[in-house]
């Protein structure tokens, strides 16, 4: 059996390693002190120690972690692989996997993008930066996590596709609920609107999982405003850096920020609904 380690903090850390936990072997290091929880896993108690004896070694928002591991290598080069799955920069990345390739070590990125985590199957996907023989060897470690695994390419290409797709699907979310507030206002219901655009130019992700929550008052994520708002910060960024300035991101982060000065930056994105709803004077949907 594979043993691997994870180092992260929060509440995708903890999915990781409970998702991998029911088919491997797992240690586990709380950067944070006790946001990671895991039956079944061992507990670490560095980074150093997590990395000793383990085949493959999984950082999920590991700021720490990860330079803890770059700071000290040597103990590295017994663990054949390591996978980032944190929100990083594409090019920081690219830079880490270069170096560490020099040493013998592999470093591959592999970022989840999911809005929710109790819908991974059906509409999340992990986006894997590395060669295609590294893929085949951790594929059934990371298909554990999520089922849906893409190849995009060299190290740093999944990170730079989930931020391609963060950017999307919220642009996607917020142009979907500003046109259903004035679909409303104009007597529409949520559903019928939900079924036209849906079979019409009109679709895309928002109006096809978002709108049938929201006529029924249903839930569809966990992630958080200030955590969308931040990818569109780092997606804006990386677009500037290369020359492709992403004008329409950074407005729907402008928003985004605002929106987290009204809500709270630990809202979830299903609680910006309130917003169109407030200033168009509609009914309270009850998204939360």
């Amino acid at each position: 059996m594979t043993t691997i380690g994870v180092a992260g903090s929060g509440d995708m850390a903890a999915f990781v390693a409970r998702a991998l936990a029911k088919a491997h072997s797992v240690r586990i290091f709380d950067t944070d002190h006790g946001s990671l929880r895991c039956d079944g896993a061992k507990q670490a108690d560095s980074v150093i120690g997590l990395a000793k004896g383990a085949d493959v070694i999984v950082l999920c928002n590991a700021e720490d972690a990860r330079e803890a591991l770059l700071r000290n290598t040597d103990w590295l080069k017994g663990s054949s692989i390591v996978i980032d799955m944190g929100q990083g920069d594409p090019d920081h990345s690219r830079s880490v996997s270069k170096d560490l390739s020099n040493l013998g070590i592999t470093l591959v990125d592999a970022p989840l993008h999911t809005e929710n985590t109790e819908a991974i199957a059906q509409a999340s996907a992990i986006f894997f930066g590395g060669s295609a023989a590294v893929l085949d060897s951790v594929r059934p470690i990371l298909e554990a996590i999520c089922p849906k695994v893409i190849h995009c390419g060299d190290a740093g290409s999944g990170h730079a596709m989930r931020l391609v797709v963060a950017a999307i699907a919220a642009c996607n979310r917020l142009i979907t609920y500003e046109c259903a507030a004035m679909g409303a206002r104009n007597g529409l219901t949520i559903a019928d609107m939900a079924t036209v655009l849906n079979k019409s130019s009109g679709y895309n992700s928002a109006s096809a999982r978002v709108l049938p929550a929201l006529a029924a008052n249903g839930r569809t994520a966990d992630a958080t405003v200030g955590d969308c708002a931040n990818d569109l910060r780092k997606a804006s960024a990386l677009g500037m850096r290369y020359g492709a300035p992403m004008l329409l991101a950074t407005m729907v982060r402008s928003t985004l920020d605002a929106a987290s000065n009204r809500l709270g930056e630990s809202a979830t994105i299903d609680a910006l609904a309130k917003i169109w709803e407030i200033d168009a004077g509609l009914p309270a949907s009850g998204s939360d």
